[in-house]
C-alpha cells in the first residue's frame, strides 16, 4: 500500500492498493479487484490503515464531481461503474433535479460536471453530447458569466458537432448551433444549420419564424457585428462592476444601449438590470429609474427591478 497527497485538493490522499485488495458488492457478494492505480481518499483516516470500502466508493464520488477532468478520470469513472454502481444512478437523478431548476451559473456547472462522468463511460454517446453542449451555452449566456463566454460557445460547439456526427438529423442539436453561430456572427454556418431543422421539420408556426430569420440573413439583415463581442462587453462591465469601477461598467452599459442592437436583438430584463445597476452606482438615479422601468417593460415579473425601483423611489440605497 502506499499513500501520497493530492496535488488538487489537501482534503484527498492518493491511496495505491495491494495487488490483491477487493471490495465486495452486491447481495451476491462479488469481489472486485481494484487496480494498482492512485485512487482518491478523503479524509483524515489513518494513513497506515487501507481505507474501507465504503470509502474508497465515496471519495471516488466525490472527487470526480469536482475534478471530471482529472488525470485517470475514466479509469475512476469506470472503477464506480463496476464496482459503486450506485452512485452513477445518483448522477442520474442529480442531473434530472438540476434541469428542473432555474438556469444558474452554479447549478449549471454541477450538471456539466456530473454530465462529463457519465461522459467518460459513453464518449460517444450523442444525448451526452447534446446535453454538455446546451448546458455549456446556457453557462455562457449567463449574465455574470459573460466574461467567459467565447471559451463556453467553444466547448459547446466541440460538443455539439461531435453529437451531430452521431446523430445528424437531431434538430435540437442544428437548431442550438444555428443560435452560437448567430451569436458568433458566423453567418453561413447559421443558414446551414437551420435549415437542416427547416428540412426535417413539418410546416408549424415555429418553423415559419425560423425561414423567416434564414431568408432576413440571406438578405444581409443581421447585426453588423458579432452579438457576442457586446455580450462580451457586459462580461467587462460585470468586472468593473465587481471592483466598484462604476463609472466605467455604467460607460459601457450606456453605449451598448445607445446601438440599441443588443437589446433589441435579445431582449432580456437583466441588461436593463444591470444598466440600472450601474447608473445608480453612479449616482444617476433619475437615468437608473429609466433602466429599471425598462426591465420591467420587457418582463413584469421581475423581482429584482421592481424592488429596485422601490429603493430608488424611497430613497433606501442599497
Amino acid at each position: 500500500m502506499t499513500v501520497e497527497e493530492s496535488p488538487l485538493a489537501p482534503e484527498y490522499r492518493f491511496y495505491i492498493p495491494d495487488g490483491d485488495r477487493f471490495v465486495t458488492i452486491g447481495a451476491d457478494e462479488e469481489q472486485v479487484v481494484l487496480p494498482q492505480i492512485p485512487l482518491p481518499v478523503e479524509g483524515s483516516a489513518d494513513p497506515g490503515e487501507p481505507p474501507a470500502d465504503k470509502l474508497i466508493g465515496s471519495s471516488l464520488y466525490n472527487y470526480l464531481r469536482r475534478f471530471p477532468d482529472c488525470p485517470r478520470a475514466e479509469e475512476y469513472a469506470r472503477l464506480l461503474q463496476k464496482a459503486f454502481p450506485y452512485y452513477l444512478t445518483d448522477i442520474g437523478s442529480q442531473i434530472i433535479m438540476l434541469e428542473a431548476k432555474d438556469v444558474d451559473a452554479l447549478y449549471i456547472r454541477r450538471k456539466i460536471n456530473y454530465l462529463k462522468i457519465l461522459l467518460l463511460l459513453e464518449p460517444e454517446n450523442p444525448q451526452l453530447l447534446q446535453k454538455l453542449g446546451i448546458a455549456c451555452f446556457e453557462l455562457g449566456m449567463v449574465y455574470v458569466e459573460l466574461i467567459n463566454i467565447r471559451r463556453e460557445f467553444s466547448r459547446a460547439l466541440s460538443y455539439l458537432q461531435k453529437s451531430l456526427a452521431n446523430d445528424p438529423n437531431n434538430t435540437a442539436t442544428l437548431n442550438v448551433l444555428g443560435q452560437i453561430s448567430y451569436l458568433m456572427g458566423d453567418y453561413p454556418a447559421v443558414l446551414r444549420y437551420w435549415q437542416g431543422v427547416i428540412d426535417l421539420i413539418p410546416d408549424c408556426e415555429a418553423r415559419n419564424q425560423l425561414q423567416q430569420r434564414i431568408e432576413k440573413i440571406s438578405a444581409n439583415q443581421h447585426p453588423p457585428q458579432p452579438l457576442i463581442d457586446d455580450l462580451e462587453a457586459i462580461g467587462i462591465a460585470t468586472e468593473h462592476f465587481a471592483v466598484k469601477e462604476f463609472d466605467a461598467a455604467a460607460e459601457i452599459m450606456n453605449r451598448l444601449e445607445e446601438e440599441g442592437i443588443l437589446p433589441v436583438e435579445l431582449p432580456n430584463p437583466e441588461f436593463y438590470y444591470f444598466l440600472g445597476l450601474c447608473r445608480e452606482k453612479s449616482g444617476e438615479d433619475a437615468a437608473a429609474f429609466e433602466a429599471f422601468s425598462k426591465a420591467l417593460e420587457t418582463d413584469p415579473d421581475h423581482q429584482p427591478s421592481s424592488a429596485a425601483l422601490e429603493r430608488i423611489t424611497t430613497g433606501v440605497s442599497k
